[in-house]
């Protein structure tokens, strides 16, 4: 059994409708810590002791998924924020934060008239994607969390939609031009697809296609889709075994190092070098 935070159960197995904050409170090995631990032991020990802050970002990201995957759900959990005329900062008014603080007493997320408005324009973005809309057509299962163990370690997954052999990832993306391969790689987008299609086949609901459908965070709200290539996610596979067994030695050990534990040799980037080269060229 793995138990959230306030001490409520959850068993191995496949759950829909689990709050994302009650998930973020589970107690295992999940994407977000072997990406710690990518960085290096000493983050990852770090990690576990410390609280996690929600980021603007995160928020937004949050309310997008929901919004676009579960829009029914968005409808119900987010509100905008009053309105409480004749004042120049209202924000700021006693009036306003009372208002708010009723609305979040009733279990709605209080959002800003123009993040709610955000919020909604992505939604629909995403919709009016001609092949996003097909994928999400296929893949009916939404925002389900996945609970499993691997050799003896418990461990967790959200895959944000499921079906007919496909699932994948929503990504909000600041530059879409570079979601591919620069994100994609750069975030570990790759390792934590192979972390989640794994916890499927674990749980008997195999998948042999992960797409991520990625928008743009700024206006127009541009929409892609992006098919992860097999070698993407055997890398991906790779690189968390690695990751594990590095962690089973920190355990064994008591000892977590950082990024670097010995000397390193200190240089110059390529760029600046380059352009030293040419500058004596030209000379």
């Amino acid at each position: 059994m793995l138990a959230i935070q306030d001490g409520q159960p959850y068993p191995v197995g496949i759950h829909p409708g689990v709050p994302m904050s009650e998930y973020l409170a589970i107690d295992a090995m999940g994407a977000s810590r072997l990406g710690t631990l990518a960085i290096s032991p000493k983050h990852y020990q770090h990690l576990l002791g410390e609280p996690r802050w929600e980021t603007a970002a995160l928020s937004l990201g949050t309310a997008v998924h929901m919004a676009a995957l579960q829009p029914e759900l968005f409808e119900a959990a987010y509100v905008m924020e009053p309105s409480v005329e004749g004042y120049d900062k209202p924000r700021a008014t006693k009036a306003y934060k009372e208002a708010v603080a009723a609305l979040e007493a009733g279990g709605r997320t209080v959002l800003k008239r123009d993040v709610l408005a955000k919020v909604r324009a992505m939604a629909a973005a995403i919709h009016a994607h001609p092949v996003a809309a097909k994928l999400l057509a296929r893949c009916p299962e939404r925002e389900l969390t996945m609970l499993w163990e691997n050799e003896g370690r418990a461990c967790r997954g959200r895959v944000d939609f499921l079906g007919n052999g496909a699932a994948g990832d929503l990504k909000t993306t600041r530059n879409l031009a570079l979601f591919s391969p620069h994100v994609v790689t750069k975030l570990g987008y790759y390792r934590d697809a192979a972390w989640y299609r794994d916890g499927l086949r674990r749980l008997g609901r195999d998948v042999s296609l992960w797409f991520f459908i990625a928008i743009d965070s700024a206006a127009p709200y541009d929409v892609g889709v992006y098919e992860l290539v097999p070698d993407a996610l055997g890398f991906g596979e790779m690189h968390y075994e690695v990751l594990l067994t590095r962690l089973a030695e920190c355990e064994a050990s008591g000892e977590w190092p950082g990024m670097f534990p010995a000397i390193q040799m200190a240089t110059i980037t390529d760029a600046v070098a380059n352009a030293m080269i040419a500058e004596e060229e030209v000379a």
